[in-house]
């Protein structure tokens, strides 16, 4: 009985890319447009620019509109440490 042995050798399994590790300019990326946009039409909304009936959807907007700018902040710090 003989037993057969399958390995691969080291040269056929494909060698792992080298990272990229440059990390491209904050407003060069979509992530960056669509905090600004959001940004911005959050704080239209809640300085009132855009007419609102009520409190709620200003504060609202306010709210939203600073969640997406800490979001971005903390995407953008795991991008730069990681």
């Amino acid at each position: 009985m003989d037993t057969v042995q399958t390995t691969t050798p080291a040269a056929a399994t494909p060698a792992a890319a080298p990272a990229d590790t440059a990390v491209k300019p904050g407003y060069k990326t979509t992530e960056f447009w669509m905090t600004a946009g959001a940004t911005v039409v959050g704080l239209a909304i809640a300085s009132g620019i855009v007419p609102e009936t009520g409190m709620w959807p200003k504060i609202v907007a306010l709210v939203v509109s600073a969640f997406a700018a800490m979001g971005y902040t903390v995407s953008r710090t795991a991008v730069k440490n990681g």
